[in-house]
């Protein structure tokens, strides 16, 4: 795989989208209705007022964003 590729898979599709709540932003690519990645940052981590673990591996609140951007047209199935 080359660098760019690589980028390409790493990167490709994602939009920004900040929680509703707390403002995190987080980048998420939707590849199909049913599959939906997101990526934290750091200081996505930090901002959530939500707890985050293994037992709990997304946020409610941020759910929701994500499912008002598709709702809203500004996040799509790439």
């Amino acid at each position: 795989m080359t660098l760019t590729e690589r980028q390409e898979y790493l990167e490709g599709g994602y939009e920004k989208v900040a929680c509703t709540r707390c403002d995190a932003l987080v980048r998420v690519r939707k590849s199909s209705p049913q599959q939906t990645s997101v990526q934290w940052t750091t200081q996505a981590e930090k901002t959530c007022v939500n707890p985050l673990s293994a037992l709990v591996p997304t946020c409610l609140d941020l759910r929701a964003s994500i499912d008002d951007a598709i709702r809203d047209g500004r996040l799509g199935v790439i």
